[in-house]
């Protein structure tokens, strides 16, 4: 996958709920140990909003999570071996709130036949880390 034209793909991996809740995504590709990547943005809508306009943490799984699959399809397009994240762990640094636009980064860290390693960030305008997600990625055996 190259860095051009891919709007329509990014789109068709966007979920409904991650678009509801803001998210979107700009620019996607593999480097070149065909390693999965994709960039976008999240802009909390008030479907996103919590108490006090704070975005809750499980809307920022759901969020961070969508980087991480897209990040791992990228990966699959360059292998052609699918596959799953199994596990995830997120850690919260500071709040999201909606009204502000966040940076959103998933990436693929490691990939081997059969496993590999996935993460996720949001970063605020000023730089700042919000959230990260860490996660498994199982690969099932090419048949």
């Amino acid at each position: 996958m190259t860095e051009t034209n891919q709007e329509p793909w990014l789109r068709d991996r966007s979920s409904a709920l991650f678009t509801a809740l803001g998210g979107s995504f700009h620019r996607a590709g593999v480097d070149g140990e065909d390693l999965g990547w994709v960039e976008g943005s999240f802009t909390p809508t008030a479907l996103a909003s919590g108490r006090d306009n704070l975005v809750p943490a499980g809307v920022l799984a759901v969020v961070l999570d969508a980087a991480c699959v897209v990040a791992v399809e990228c990966a699959d397009l360059a292998a052609t071996v699918p596959g799953a994240i199994t596990t995830m762990a997120i850690e919260l640094d500071r709040s999201a709130r909606t009204g502000n636009s966040y940076v959103l980064r998933g990436e693929v860290v490691g990939l081997t036949r059969r496993a590999g390693a996935v993460e996720a960030t949001l970063v605020g305008s000023d730089g700042a880390l919000v959230a990260r997600a860490t996660g498994t990625v199982t690969r099932r055996r090419a048949t």
